[in-house]
Formats: C-alpha cells, sequence, structure tokens
C-alpha cells in the first residue's frame, strides 16, 4: 500500500494537480498503480480512458468504473483518445509504462495537458519533438516515490472506501505461482502473499 496507493495520490495530486470533471487516460489500468489511479479519479469524477491488453482485462476495467477502455493490442490508444475526446485530448496522462507509449501519450494531451510519469517498464527512452512540445504548452512531470502527506491521504482514501484492487492472495509455498503470473502478465489489481 505504501509504494503504489501513495505514488498514485502523488502523482494525481501532487504533481498533476487532477481536478473533478477533467479527462484523464491511464495507462496499462490492469496494473497495480493503474487499477488504483482508475478507482481515485472516478471517485473524484472525471472522464477516465485507461488501455489494457486484452478483452478480460478491459471488462474487468470498466467493472472498476472507467468510462472508456482500449486494448492497444487492437487499436492505437492514441487515435482513440483523440477520436473519444473530438480531437481535443485529454487533461492528464497517467504515464508508467514508458518507451512505447510516449510517444501515444503525448499526442493524447490537450493542448497545456499535463503528462506525468513514474516508470519505464517498456524502456526508459524516448523521443520527443520540441516544437510539438512548446508549441501544445505540455507539461511534463516526473514523480517518484511519495512523501508522508500522500500516504496520509491514501489511508483516508482507502478508509472512505475507494479500495485497491487485489488479484489473488498467495500461500507463501504458492510464491512462484504468483511470480509466473507477474510475469506472464497474467494480473489485474495486485497479488498478495499471506505470511
Amino acid at each position: 500500500m505504501p509504494v503504489a496507493y501513495a505514488t498514485v495520490e502523488h502523482m494525481l495530486f501532487d504533481n498533476a494537480s487532477l481536478e473533478p470533471g477533467e479527462w484523464i487516460l491511464v495507462h496499462a489500468g490492469g496494473s497495480g498503480i493503474g487499477s488504483i489511479a482508475i478507482r481515485i479519479a472516478k471517485a473524484l469524477g472525471c472522464i477516465v480512458i485507461t488501455t489494457v491488453g486484452s478483452a478480460d482485462k478491459a471488462a474487468k476495467a470498466r467493472e472498476l468504473g472507467a468510462d472508456h477502455v482500449i486494448n492497444y493490442r487492437e487499436d492505437r490508444f492514441e487515435g482513440v483518445v483523440r477520436k473519444l475526446t473530438a480531437r481535443r485530448g485529454v487533461d492528464v496522462v497517467f504515464e508508467h509504462t514508458g518507451a512505447d507509449t510516449w510517444a501515444g501519450s503525448l499526442l493524447s494531451l490537450k493542448r497545456g495537458g499535463r503528462l506525468v510519469t513514474c516508470g519505464a517498464t517498456s524502456g526508459p527512452s524516448g523521443s520527443i519533438n520540441l516544437m510539438q512540445l512548446f508549441q501544445q504548452q505540455y507539461r511534463i512531470i516526473g514523480s517518484f516515490g511519495a512523501p508522508l502527506s500522500a500516504l496520509e491521504r491514501a489511508l483516508h482514501r482507502i478508509a472512505s472506501g475507494v479500495r485497491p484492487v487485489i488479484d489473488t492472495v498467495f500461500a507463501l509455498e504458492d510464491f512462484r505461482a504468483g511470480l509466473a503470473r507477474l510475469e506472464n502478465r497474467d494480473v489485474f489489481g495486485k497479488l498478495l502473499v499471506d505470511l
């Protein structure tokens, strides 16, 4: 909880300054932080678009409250985002996948939009068109860890009912099975190990 939930709090509020009613694109909606970001943004009253890699994860993301779900294996997410927003783009992109989604994430932003990033699971290097950056007045924000204030807000948010998504609880002796699920990307939310 301190790592995933507080990280999302820090990204969305301390860094991206997410406001009620804004459009947000949450990448990897089935991941631990992606699923939490969907729940928090919906609780705030935002319009949530998320990306996932399977029909099963798409259904689960809709159950969490995502307004629009894009299977990135079937569609170019940036094109769908532009269509959904009538070419305006989203206010905020919640980016943590890295190189594979970087360029499309920038194309998904509205003029003056904010991209907040905390990860690079698909690779640490992405290119940027500097003219696009300054002409569109993008704000790109790096986010690392979380202050204690974000942890405190996360605990209050959980107590108010915005809970993290738990996929499966494994016994310690089944730890390797949990790791295999992670490696195969066959997880929606978090896996827990019962000690």
